[in-house]
């Protein structure tokens, strides 16, 4: 699995240079408390969804399976966020939108035209590991925007949906800081980040060739 989720975060396929996914990123990454639950929203419907899809793959019609599986990965997300629902309302009306995103995350990176010779073990495992690694970069985006932008830091629970381990809220904070809170600072964030990823990928293809 380990192996597997590195070769996914350092891989175009990431939903990181997706533009499918930069709103889901974008947008859960804001609290902490945000991108923990969208971090399991993305585990359960890409582990579920690609376990359901392999199990009806022998009656899976070839024509129109792809509407097929944006109907499972919906239904899954739904039953999410039905569960969310009694842990936490005001959380799930928050992150309603959110997590609705994160099926159409789950079909753009699931090989569907490629089912038929897919191993399902094999895939299954693959899903599972690009969850685990795009909810890990979620979670790292909003471990720097919210403690620097809103100088705070969340955690899912209570009754407003999530309890604040800190809050500054004396602190007007420093600008070029504050800034990350807002979807532009998060836009250069992630630019940030994916120069560095492609930084990173060039320096290992440099030392396989020497």
């Amino acid at each position: 699995m380990t192996k597997n989720a590195l070769q996914i975060f350092f891989n175009t396929r990431n939903p990181l240079f997706t533009l499918m996914c930069m709103g889901l990123l974008l947008l859960s990454s804001s609290r902490l408390s945000f991108a923990i639950v969208i971090a399991a929203a993305l585990v359960w419907v890409y582990a579920l969804t690609s376990l359901a899809v392999f199990a009806a793959r022998p009656v899976l019609p070839r024509e129109g399976r792809g509407i097929i599986v944006v109907f499972l990965s919906s239904l899954i997300a739904f039953f999410f966020l039905f569960i969310l629902w009694f842990i936490s309302p005001l959380l799930t009306i928050e992150l309603l939108y959110v997590t609705l995103l994160v099926p159409a995350c789950f079909i753009g990176t699931f090989p569907l035209g490629k089912l038929d010779s897919l191993n399902a073990s094999e895939t299954v495992s693959d899903m599972v590991g690009q969850a685990c690694v795009t909810g890990g970069v979620i979670i790292a985006l909003s471990l720097i925007r919210e403690p620097l932008g809103f100088m705070s830091l969340s955690f899912p629970g209570g009754a407003q949906g999530f309890i604040e381990l800190f809050n500054v809220s004396n602190a007007t904070g420093f600008f070029p800081l504050r800034i990350l809170a807002v979807t532009s600072g998060a836009l250069l964030l992630v630019g940030y980040m994916a120069a560095l990823f492609y930084t990173i990928i060039k320096h290992l293809k440099r030392r396989r060739t020497i």
